[in-house]
């Protein structure tokens, strides 16, 4: 919804550029059944860096170093702050509407980041005020719509493209968005409804672009192959079926899903799909053609129980899978052996300390961005809320946030 407002608004903006959208308005596992041994990964943190704030009610993962005291408060009226400073080093950018998209940009120093109800796509980084890079007109913010997925061209270094997954008053579609241009929708015509409309898309190594879709809270449509709702698509760069489909002139790759929410290129070169079940979540290593409606052993990577707190999304970076819960407001992360197989049991890497967590993106250095989805009615935001935070993947590297 174009017009909300966050309390960075006061705060100059530098826009890039403005832009709207011409809219015609080999192993399976699962630790669901044992209860894993947790461990806080400290090298997660900075050092001697403590948040300004926490989420109310929620128990910092970090504290002060031993031997440190407080420092004493000061006579007099105290000076005002501005809720949208952070002081934790691993925080990024404050004070986001509804953050949903996510991707980090080639300097390894900032990313991208899609407001889901506003419809605007902000370059975020360390001691930066955030830019306008794009806002996109048209978008329906009801229910879990909106600007929802985002992801760089594979070769955005050379054409700067941005491939972004919204939804309309009509449909969910696929736009590429190019500096000075008009956003183009290049794919139309995905179901929409009130809940599950999917919108996790990402790009693989043979430069095709999966696209997760929702069932728009209606099963039957999984199976329908006159359906794209409860689908991972494959297309090309312009937006066409890619070559190699199972159907000829058909985008649908592989059907049976429910709501996908995360989508993770494995190490081997192929993709899986996160999709959220009635009572589990589940990571599916995709097949072209396979119907994961009920699922056959094997087809399952790694399952999330409710009693785990789920998985909000996953990525996988410096050798793990991280996922983030949304209920549990933790980032965990899971040691790969090989592409398809694991070892060990899941370490928690960070735990309310941030809220809620919602999507993980790892970039190519080894770092994990991350989003908070506080102010979404079901969490306890506090005044810098929503955040984009920064953190080392489970493989260590750094001690949290951008150097």
């Amino acid at each position: 919804m174009p017009g909300v407002t966050s309390c960075r608004r006061s705060r100059r903006m530098l826009p890039i550029v403005l832009l709207t959208i011409g809219l015609p308005l080999s192993a399976c596992a699962d630790f669901s059944a044992e209860a894993p041994t947790f461990t806080v990964q400290p090298s997660l943190t900075a050092r001697a860096a403590v948040p300004d704030e926490t989420t109310p009610g929620a128990v910092p993962s970090v504290v002060p170093p031993s031997g440190s005291s407080p420092t004493p408060p000061t006579s007099g009226t105290p000076e005002a702050t501005d809720p949208c400073a952070p002081t934790d080093e691993a925080v990024i950018a404050t004070c986001l509407t509804a953050p949903w998209g996510l991707a980090p940009l080639p300097d390894g120093q900032s990313a991208l980041v899609g407001e889901r109800t506003t419809g605007r796509i902000l370059r975020v980084a360390k001691d930066t005020e955030p830019q306008l890079v794009a806002q996109i007109d048209g978008v329906d913010g009801t229910g879990d719509g909106g600007l929802l997925g985002l992801v760089l061209s594979p070769s955005y270094i050379e054409d700067g493209l941005i491939y972004a997954y919204v939804t309309t008053a009509e449909d969910n579609r696929i736009i590429r968005i190019a500096a000075g241009d008009v956003p183009k929708p290049i794919f139309t015509g995905i179901p929409k409804g009130a809940t599950h409309n999917g919108g996790r898309i990402a790009f693989a190594t043979d430069r095709t672009l999966y696209v997760g879709t929702g069932d728009t809270g209606n099963p039957a449509l999984t199976a329908d192959p006159a359906s794209l709702a409860g689908k991972v698509l494959r297309l090309d760069e312009f937006g066409k079926p890619a070559a190699s489909n199972p159907a000829a002139d058909s985008a649908v790759y592989a059907s049976g899903f429910s709501q996908v929410a995360g989508m993770c290129p494995l190490t081997d070169g192929t993709m899986a799909a996160l999709d959220h079940r009635s009572t589990t979540d589940v990571l599916l290593p995709l097949t072209a053609g396979h119907n994961y409606r009920t699922l056959a052993d094997g087809d399952a990577l790694w399952t999330w129980t409710a009693a785990d707190g789920g998985a909000a999304d996953c990525a996988i970076a410096g050798g793990y899978l991280s996922s983030t819960s949304l209920d549990k407001q933790q980032l965990t992360g899971l040691q790969m052996a090989g592409a398809r197989t694991f070892t060990g049991s899941p370490t928690v890497l960070l735990d309310n300390r941030y809220g809620r967590l919602l999507t993980v993106v790892g970039d190519t250095t080894g770092l994990l961005w991350l989003t908070t989805s506080n102010k979404d009615g079901l969490g306890q935001p506090v005044p810098s809320d929503d955040r984009v935070v920064v953190v080392p993947s489970g493989g260590g590297g750094g001690e949290g946030g951008l150097d």
